[in-house]
C-alpha cells in the first residue's frame, strides 16, 4: 500500500504547524509503573534474574567493574539495576576514555553481543570531567550489507572489532568525536561536559539484528547480525557499571547517531526507554536520529536498491529475515494498523511516528528531533538516482515528494529536512553533524514547504533548543523544510 493511499483510508495528514494528530493509533505501549514493577519483582533474593543487572548484598571491588575506578567497594542498588558506583567508587582524574567489550565482561549475559565476524562488540565510554548528569549515547553509522543489494565482502574493518584495543583499555583524552561529541566548549557548548558513549558499528544490520547463527552472504562469508543485541548490551553495562542511574531525577540522555547510526538510535530508542522507565516517564530521554530517514515505500522499477529490480518493501522483508531484525512493539503495531509489515520499521514514517506519538495513541511518547536531507545522496544514489536526465529528474522529484509526505504524516514537530541535490553541484549532504555550524539561510517562504518561519542559526543551535525546551508540548513545529540550506 502506498503512503498516498493512506489519506483515503483515514490517515489524518498533519499540516505543518498544525495541532492535529497523525496516523490512526494502535493500543498504548504499556504502563511505565508496570514496567518498573516487573523489573523489580524479584529484586533482593540474591539471584540475578531476568530484568535485573545485579542482585544481593555482596560487596564487589570497584576496580573489578571498570579500569576507570581506582578505589572503593560497592554493592548492587536496591533496584537491582546497577551498582552504586556514583556513591562508592573513586574514579581516575582527568579526561579519559575506556574501551568496553560487554561479552568479555560477562559472557553468560552478553555473549551474543558480537560483530559480524564473531569478535566481541565494543564501545567507548568517556565520563564527564565535571560530573555532569547529561549522557550522549551515539550509535556509529556505516551502511548495511546483505550480500545482494549491498555487498558484505568489501566491508573489511566494518565487520569486526579485532583492530580495537582489549576490554578495559583506558586512554587519556576524549572519544575523538566532533559536533555533539566534541569536548571543545566553543564547538559544543551544550554537551562538551556530558558523559559520552560511542558504540562501534560492526553488525552491518542498521543496529536491528538478533541473528546469532552465522548466515552465508557474498565473498564466502558467514556472518552474525546482532546489532540490536549490541545496543542492548551497551545500555545494560552503562547502567550496571558506569552510573547511568534511572533513579536520579537529574539524569538526561540524548540518544543519537548518523546514517545507519541514526537508524540505530531510532530503532533502539524503545530499549533505552524500557531500561529507564523513570526517565521515560519524566521526559528526560531525547532521540536524535540524523540521516536515518529513508522512505521504504518506494517502488519505481527503474530505480531500485543496488539496481536489482526489487521494490523497497521486498528488500526490507529480505533484510528482516537475514538479520532476524527486531523492532519496538509500538512500531510493529502501527505498521500493521496501516497495512504494512514489520519490515517497514527499519526506517522512515512508521519508525519515527512510533517514537514520538503519545503512548495513548500507540507510540513511545519520546522527544524526537528528526534531521534528514530528503535527497540524501547515500539513499538516492543507492537507488540509481544519479543523473540529470528528464526521467531521473522526474523520479527524483517523486522521491522528494514522497519523503515530504512521510515527514508531514509522521507528525514529528522537531524536524530539519533540507533537499539539496547532490547531482547539480551542491554539497552532497549526507548527515548533518558534518555541518554542525554552517548557517541556515534566512527564512524564505518560497523555499519552505511548511510556511512556518524559523529563527535558529545552525544545526548546533537547533539541537540545543530541542534539548533545552522545558515542555513536552508538541503542538507546534519548531523548524521545518528549508530547501536551500547550504550557502
Amino acid at each position: 500500500m502506498r503512503w498516498t493511499s493512506w489519506l483515503a483510508v483515514g490517515v489524518f495528514a498533519v499540516g505543518c504547524g498544525g495541532a492535529g494528530e497523525p496516523w490512526p493509533g494502535a493500543e498504548s505501549g504499556g504502563d511505565v509503573a508496570g514496567v518498573t514493577a516487573a523489573a523489580t519483582a524479584t529484586c533482593g533474593n540474591g539471584v540475578v534474574e531476568a530484568g535485573e543487572l545485579c542482585d544481593g548484598a555482596a560487596v564487589v571491588s570497584c576496580s573489578s567493574l571498570s579500569g576507570l575506578y581506582t578505589a572503593g567497594q560497592t554493592r548492587c542498588a536496591s533496584t537491582c539495576q546497577g551498582y552504586e558506583v556514583a556513591r562508592d567508587c573513586t574514579r581516575r582524574a582527568g579526561l579519559l576514555t575506556e574501551l568496553v567489550r560487554p561479552a568479555v565482561r560477562d559472557a553468560q549475559r552478553w555473549g551474543d553481543a558480537r560483530c559480524n565476524d564473531g569478535t566481541s562488540f565494543a564501545f567507548k565510554f568517556s565520563p564527564s570531567p565535571t560530573g555532569s548528569k547529561v549522557w550522549v549515547i551515539n550509535t556509529v553509522g556505516g551502511g548495511y550489507c546483505d550480500g545482494k543489494t549491498a555487498p558484505c565482502g568489501d566491508r573489511d574493518r566494518k565487520l569486526t572489532s579485532g583492530f580495537l584495543p582489549a576490554d578495559r583499555h583506558v586512554t587519556e583524552g576524549a572519544l575523538g568525536g566532533s559536533a555533539i561529541l566534541s569536548r571543545d566548549p566553543e564547538e559544543n557548548p551544550t554537551f562538551a561536559q556530558a558523559n559520552q558513549v560511542s558504540g562501534h558499528y560492526c553488525s552491518s544490520d542498521l543496529w536491528t539484528g538478533t541473528q546469532t547463527t552465522r548466515r552465508p552472504v557474498d565473498g564466502n562469508l558467514n556472518l552474525y547480525f546482532a546489532g540490536r543485541l549490541n545496543a542492548r548490551a551497551m545500555l545494560d553495562i552503562l547502567r550496571r557499571d558506569y552510573g547511568l542511574d534511572d533513579r536520579d531525577p537529574e539524569v538526561k540522555v540524548v540518544f543519537t547517531g548518523q546514517s545507519a547510526g541514526g537508524q540505530g538510535a531510532q530503532n533502539n530508542a524503545d530499549q533505552l526507554a524500557r531500561s529507564m522507565p523513570r526517565a521515560w516517564a519524566g521526559q528526560r530521554l531525547w532521540i536524535l536520529p540524523v540521516a536515518g530517514w529513508m522512505t521504504l515505500d518506494w517502488n519505481d522499477p527503474n530505480y531500485t536498491q543496488g539496481g536489482l529490480g526489487d521494490p523497497d518493501p521486498v528488500v526490507s522483508e529480505s533484510l528482516l529475515s537475514l538479520y532476524q531484525a527486531e523492532f519496538s512493539p509500538e512500531c510493529r503495531a502501527l505498521a500493521q494498523a496501516n497495512g504494512r509489515s514489520g519490515a517497514a520499521c527499519f526506517s522512515g514514517l512508521p519508525a519515527v511516528a512510533a517514537l514520538h506519538l503519545p503512548r495513548a495513541r500507540g507510540g513511545l511518547g519520546l522527544r524526537v528531533l528528526a534531521a534528514s536531507n530528503r535527497r540524501d545522496p547515500a539513499y538516492t544514489s543507492h537507488h540509481g538516482l544519479t543523473d540529470t536526465s528528464a526521467q531521473t529528474n522526474a523520479a527524483m522529484q517523486a522521491w522528494d515528494d514522497l519523503m515530504t509526505r512521510e515527514m508531514r504524516e509522521s507528525g514529528v514537530r522537531w524536524l530539519f529536512a533540507p533537499s539539496d541535490d547532490p547531482r547539480v553541484g551542491t554539497t552532497p549532504l549526507h548527515g548533518v553533524y558534518e555541518y554542525w555550524r554552517v548557517p541556515f539561510k534566512t527564512y524564505s517562504a518560497a523555499n519552505d514547504a511548511c510556511g512556518v518561519p524559523y529563527t535558529v542559526r545552525d544545526f548546533r543551535e537547533l539541537v540545543t533548543r530541542f534539548f533545552e525546551d522545558p515542555s513536552p508540548d508538541t503542538s507546534r513545529l519548531k523548524v521545518c523544510f528549508n530547501g536551500e540550506w547550504l550557502p
